[in-house]
């Protein structure tokens, strides 16, 4: 069997794809959305990950008039603010994920697995680059909090003011209670103005990577983000930040959308509270899965399945992308391999994160 992943090789193997005797992988295939027919027939799969790239629709409808199979694969917990209002999305006059046109869809979660299968056939699986251990990692021996967020952890301005009065409402209340914190801050506009407020105190703990990280704490806080799952796997209280009005798939066994109500609930936040980690671990359970990606498109690729009709709107939409786009289709998919490069260098991380927001 041979498949045609549209992205990077590095990116599939981050997710967890692992060799099979008897498949034959082949990577950065945007780049055929040219081809004619004849030349991807020679695939038996199709599978793609980058939702907003019109190569992508323009070969998963190819793949599909040739009645090979595609695969929409995600890369993490789905996000309906993501979806509805970044502004990535609406530039486009796309919403993530809706519709999915592809024949399968890989999910993080049962839930989401669940309300996918309206449109498509979902299946849940654990990306590699969200939980990479096997076991929860031990507690430290005193307690600490961890204050994070999500990469791109607002989409206006209103959200990010809402999030840093938040923000700074609960640095200001662990101060007053002499808790020792850090944050885990990536983005530069709000790191600064958090340092800007609180001058002297700001410790930014983002030299490793978040399960590492994370053996220092014994609580995180964090915005609506993939940390959240992984922080609960490793038997941490955690707590969302609520900041906006849209519905969330995930849940976790604290709720901050207020300084009043977070004092309230912050003593069982700080010792775990039997009962809400109970609460947190069946929470965590929707995400659980022992399933990982290369699972997955082994199913896909034998399961019985009925394809739905195309959504030609959304095609003819996609096609006018192509064509309105300041940037030529190949030299748009050159950026994007070497944008993926150059973010695994930690001094270009948060310049790229900004400009990503410009360019894509």
């Amino acid at each position: 069997m041979k498949i045609l992943f549209s992205e990077s090789e590095w990116y599939y193997r981050e997710l967890g794809l692992k060799n099979v005797d008897g498949v034959d992988f082949v990577f950065d295939g945007m780049k055929y959305y040219k081809k004619p027919s004849l030349f991807l027939s020679q695939y038996e799969l199709f599978v793609c990950a980058y939702y907003t790239m019109p190569h992508n629709v323009i070969l998963t409808q190819k793949f599909k008039k040739a009645g090979i199979r595609t695969i929409l694969c995600s890369d993490g917990i789905f996000d309906f603010s993501n979806s509805f209002i970044n502004p990535m999305h609406i530039k486009y006059g796309l919403r993530s994920f809706h519709p999915i046109l592809q024949d399968f869809f890989l999910c993080v979660g049962k839930n989401e697995r669940n309300y996918f299968n309206q449109d498509t056939l979902a299946m849940e699986f654990m990306p590699n680059r969200m939980i990479s251990k096997k076991h929860a990692s031990a507690m430290p021996e005193s307690k600490k909090v961890l204050i994070t967020t999500a990469n791109t952890a607002y989409f206006n301005n209103e959200e990010y003011e809402l999030l840093l009065k938040l923000i700074l409402s609960v640095t200001k209340f662990l101060i007053e209670k002499n808790i020792d914190f850090s944050y885990r801050i990536f983005d530069i506009s709000l790191i600064s103005a958090i340092n800007e407020k609180y001058v002297g105190v700001l410790a930014n703990d983002i030299e490793e990577g978040f399960e590492d990280t994370l053996e220092r704490y014994s609580s995180v806080i964090t915005t609506p983000s993939s940390v959240a799952v992984v922080s609960m796997f490793h038997r941490r209280p955690t707590a969302l930040l609520i900041y906006r009005d849209y519905p969330m798939f995930l849940q976790t066994g604290w709720l901050i959308p207020s300084i009043d109500v977070f004092k309230g609930q912050f003593n069982d936040f700080l010792d775990g509270d039997d009962s809400r980690m109970a609460i947190q671990d069946r929470l965590l359970s929707n995400y659980m899965t022992k399933e990982g990606i290369t699972d997955r498109i082994l199913q896909a690729s034998k399961v019985e399945f009925k394809g739905d009709d195309e959504r030609e709107s959304y095609i003819i939409k996609s096609y006018e992308n192509m064509l309105l786009s300041k940037f030529n289709f190949n030299f748009e998919w050159f950026v994007r391999k070497i944008y993926r490069k150059l973010k695994s260098f930690k001094g270009f991380s948060n310049v790229l994160n900004r400009l990503k927001k410009r360019v894509f």
